[in-house]
């Protein structure tokens, strides 16, 4: 039989009392009520109807032609998987991954219980989408971005053939576009897409493109265009230009290529409504930093991906804003 020495036998009982103790620790925490301080948040996990106890529908409305928008809309690009993911390079499978058909139901469910009316997303869902009108029956509208192997003008075509109530030219190829100084690109789609009856829409991440369709009389019914901080340490601000000549989004999160207020400044100038998207910069701001300074700065509507635990939050930023007046907006809602 092996003889322990003082030391070892030492040890061992340190061992058994850190044991003992993690066990006791461990009980007493089972045992103690748990607060989550996220629990208020997470209406993911919370019967659809006890959403209405956790704050109050959307109360801001307004039209794109005879569509009637609500002022805060519904990004759909992680639900499809082409989540804005900074270099994080297995978000998009891990987004495919969880939104199963079933859980995009759940975040469209959420959305119109909290007065969101619409997605804005691309072709690829409108199988999900009219399944969950025609199972669900669900009402939410579908602007679609008509990014499609086809083209831009069959996306528009078949995105109404399946329901969708407003159409745009998909922003990364406008601003490929309009680099090219294609500008027939955009009257073709402009008056092929109008012949369908709903109103049309152009999207852009360069300041740029918005210029070059004024310029050449090409003008949609509403412009789709980012605004983002770009004062952020990752933001890179010429590398995306060293990539690629229209430059952006393919280096870090930046799909912007002038900081905010000279966007601000140029759309206040235009008459047409504009939807703002990417506002976040993908999470550099927390939405109640960010859409006080979208809306404040001539934004009509700001389309953002949330995911359902988000969307009540967002939605009561979003009352907030609204309920304070906006006193510090100067360019007239367009809408």
């Amino acid at each position: 039989m092996k003889q322990i020495n003082r030391r070892e036998l030492i040890l061992g009982g340190a061992s058994l009392m850190a044991l003992g103790g993690a066990a006791a620790y461990t009980k007493m925490m089972r045992s103690r009520p748990t607060v989550r301080e996220t629990g208020p948040e997470i209406s993911a996990f919370l019967p659809e109807r006890d959403l209405a106890g956790l704050g109050h529908p959307i109360g801001e409305y307004a039209k794109i032609g005879d569509v009637k928008l609500s002022r805060l809309i519904l990004g759909g690009n992680m639900i499809g998987g082409w989540a804005h993911a900074r270099d994080m390079r297995f978000y998009d499978k891990l987004v495919k991954a969880y939104f199963t058909d079933e859980r995009v139901f759940r975040n469209f469910r959420i959305a119109e219980a909290c007065g969101v009316n619409t997605i804005l997303t691309n072709p690829a869902l409108m199988r999900v989408i009219n399944r969950y009108w025609r199972e669900e029956g669900g009402r939410i509208q579908f602007i679609s971005d008509c990014g499609y192997p086809g083209g831009v003008v069959k996306g528009a075509i078949a995105s109404v053939e399946n329901g969708a109530s407003i159409v745009y030219f998909h922003g990364g190829i406008a601003d490929s576009a309009a680099h090219k100084k294609d500008w027939k690109a955009f009257r073709t789609y402009l008056d092929e897409a109008r012949k369908l009856g709903v109103p049309v829409g152009i999207g852009c991440h360069s300041l740029k493109t918005v210029k070059f369709c004024v310029e050449h009389d090409c003008l949609p019914d509403f412009w789709m265009k980012t605004v983002h901080r770009v004062d952020y340490p990752t933001a890179h601000l010429n590398e995306d230009r060293k990539r690629d000549p229209v430059g952006l989004g393919s280096c870090d999160n930046r799909f912007v290529d002038t900081d905010r207020q000279e966007v601000f400044d140029y759309m206040a100038t235009r008459p047409e409504p504009w939807i703002a998207f990417k506002v976040l910069g993908a999470g550099i701001e927390h939405p109640r930093d960010a859409f006080p300074v979208a809306y404040k700065g001539g934004a009509d509507f700001i389309c953002c991906g949330m995911y359902d635990y988000q969307l009540v939050e967002d939605v009561n930023i979003v009352n907030d804003i609204f309920a304070q007046g906006l006193p510090a907006r100067a360019r007239p809602w367009r809408g």
